[in-house]
């Protein structure tokens, strides 16, 4: 971001004070730590992979560490290898564009060992679920040996040794992943021994100066797992290797919370993990975690609990937010809000986020001036037309937006109504900074009829009205002790009691979750064979996991058919039931989409537009990402 001054030296002294890792100097203590992306193709960079990280360097962090790269055959996929000396050029392209940019950039080096999804078996390499044996552990060790001096060669100033998150070599330093009777076993030093001797072959391979660091895991979360007090013992076993960086996580597959947590775990959720490991070595530690703002980043600094932080989703984000930072513009950063789209989505084959579409399309998405200015007028302030209008105006339209509520956001207010979502609120503040900077004209509390649209003569009109929840043909949904999920999210329905709620996809759970935590006793039924479906894998854990807490019944394969008088009539497995004793019943069966006016509107603008719910119902994501793409068409 180009003419600003650097305000946040002094609003963020700790974040933006430099710092050494052993030879290595960085601007300030933020690091982009590795983030999966799928953007690389037959373990090759790609131009979209080079794009996604040159716009993150030129954000301004201190370094980028690259996401977890192979060191050995992984067969076709979107990960990162180096495996081979084929694989050189391309991160040597890379490193060169990075350090054009003013950026240090380290790379992570990385084996899966078991964790191998069914979707991942192209790419992740299979160690079986036994023990290796020790002729395999050398072989993998000078694999990683390798690798690490052809990162060298590719001009990396930095190379991590990946031994976090259950994957191979956290197994190893787990007192529960590892039962091994043998020298890689038993205690401590024993478990460390594998990544102790990793780091000392790569050691001999880069040279006595060059710097290393290792990502640990403070805990994993799991009975019987690592804890604090195994990691700083960890800790001081890795120090005697040579290490001139500690890089903290923690978690494991299937741990609560997970490695990256979501919207539910407490920001800056690993500090206190890193605060106890940094009192027992005396090397750099750096902290990931949900640490979100630069406010949190400079709090967990300025205390003592890290000497560095590291992120990843709030850099993708919003790439510029170190920028942002320094200048003292804080109020401009968009903020991650912790959903793990960026993880959970497969989206286009590659990384997306919610708040920013941009992610992982950089250069296709790159805005460019409009030829001529348009006048534009977007009905519905949800986030599609907010987005919309956004980057109309910044491509130099003449932009209105219409909002017949009282205030913006849409859907997107009602989405962050249940427990641990008031954060996706930050999105709208954001939203309305930023549109207000564009000159965007925002009418609330009136309603975009076909008079008021037409006086306007707008060259384009984009629709994005929305949706209304769907009531399907159940007999008796019309009788008063039935409500809809919007409603109770919304606070505006008494609720009962005993509480049923029709639909197990996200709107239904979480609906449930808020009734819940109201001390409501809850069951939820859903026709199909599963809940959460429309929901991304790390997000519905957590949920399920709460849900199970809160004492909520679920139950699937099951159809109500009728409400009323003598109870609720459902279709179960083939034989029907009636359930007694429910108070209220909450229908949660989704929405129809709001298109009224484009119809109304046909013939009398030149252009029409409809995007988000409006054109089809989806999730947030797809609406901001449609207003996205619509804002540079138009």
């Amino acid at each position: 971001m180009h003419g600003m001054t650097n305000q946040g030296t002094g609003l963020f002294p700790h974040l933006f004070s430099p710092v050494k890792i052993g030879g290595l100097e960085l601007k300030n203590r933020l690091i982009m730590s590795p983030v999966g992306t799928r953007l690389a193709k037959d373990g090759m960079v790609t131009e979209s992979f080079k794009d996604f990280y040159i716009a993150r360097a030129k954000g301004g962090v201190g370094m980028i560490v690259l996401e977890p790269c192979f060191v050995e055959a992984t067969g076709e996929g979107k990960f990162l290898s180096l495996h081979e000396d084929r694989f050189i050029p391309g991160l040597k392209g890379l490193v060169e564009a990075i350090h054009g940019c003013g950026i240090p950039i380290g790379v992570q080096l990385f084996h899966a060992g078991w964790q191998q999804g069914k979707s991942d078996a192209r790419f992740l390499p299979p160690i079986p679920p036994a023990a290796l044996s020790v002729d395999q552990i050398k072989g993998l060790i000078e694999k990683f040996a390798r690798a690490a001096a052809r990162a060298k060669v590719a001009g990396f100033d930095l190379i991590e040794i990946h031994a976090a998150h259950g994957y191979l070599l956290s197994q190893f330093l787990s007192p529960l992943g590892n039962r091994r009777m043998d020298e890689y076993g038993v205690d401590t030093k024993g478990r460390a021994r594998f990544v102790t001797e990793i780091l000392q072959t790569v050691r001999e391979r880069v040279g006595k100066d060059y710097p290393l660091s290792c990502r640990i895991n403070g805990a994993e979360h799991v009975p019987g797992g690592l804890v604090l007090e195994d990691a700083r013992r960890i800790a001081e076993v890795l120090e005697g290797a040579g290490l001139q960086l500690l890089s903290i996580s923690a978690g494991a597959l299937g741990s609560y919370p997970l490695t990256i947590p979501p919207c539910d775990t407490q920001p800056g959720c690993y500090a206190p993990l890193s605060a106890g490991i940094k009192e027992a070595v005396n090397l750099p530690v750096v902290v990931a975690g949900r640490i979100n703002t630069p406010e949190l980043a400079e709090e967990v600094l300025s205390v003592g609990k890290a000497d560095l932080v590291a992120m990843a989703r709030g850099l993708v984000a919003d790439p510029e937010l170190p920028n942002k930072a320094l200048a003292g513009e804080v109020t401009r950063v968009r903020k991650c809000i912790a959903c793990n789209v960026c993880l959970d989505s497969d989206y286009d084959g590659h990384i997306t986020c919610t708040v920013n579409s941009t992610a992982g399309r950089e250069k296709e998405l790159e805005i460019v001036p409009a030829p001529e200015t348009r006048r534009i007028v977007v009905v519905g302030g949800g986030p599609a037309g907010l987005e919309a209008a956004r980057i109309a105006a910044l491509r130099g339209h003449r932009v209105t937006v219409f909002e017949q509520n009282g205030q913006i956001g849409g859907q997107w207010r009602i989405a962050a109504c249940p427990p641990h979502k008031q954060e996706f609120l930050s999105l709208l503040d954001w939203f309305a900074g930023e549109l207000e900077r564009g000159g965007v004209k925002v009418t609330l509390g009136k309603k975009a009829t076909r008079e008021v649209v037409a006086n306007l003569k707008p060259d384009v009109v984009i629709v994005a009205t929305g949706a209304a929840p769907l009531l399907p043909p159940i007999r008796g949904i019309d009788r008063k002790e039935v409500v809809h999920a919007w409603d109770v999210l919304k606070d505006q329905v008494s609720i009962g009691k005993r509480v049923l709620v029709i639909g197990g996809g996200a709107t239904g759970l979480e609906t449930a979750e808020c009734l819940a935590e109201h001390g409501k006793k809850v069951t939820v039924v859903e026709m199909l064979g599963n809940f959460g479906i429309d929901m991304g894998g790390t997000v519905s854990f957590h949920l399920r996991f709460r849900l199970k807490k809160l004492g909520v019944e679920l139950i699937k394969n099951t159809r109500v058919q009728e409400i009323g008088d003598s109870g609720v009539k459902v279709s179960k497995d083939g034989r029907e039931e009636t359930w007694h004793g429910f108070d209220t019943v909450v229908v949660a069966l989704g929405v129809k989409s709001r298109d009224d006016l484009a119809e109304a509107l046909s013939g009398v603008v030149p252009e029409i537009r409809v995007i988000g719910d409006a054109a089809r119902p989806g999730k947030g994501v797809d609406a901001i990402r449609q207003g996205t793409e619509i804002g540079r068409r138009v």
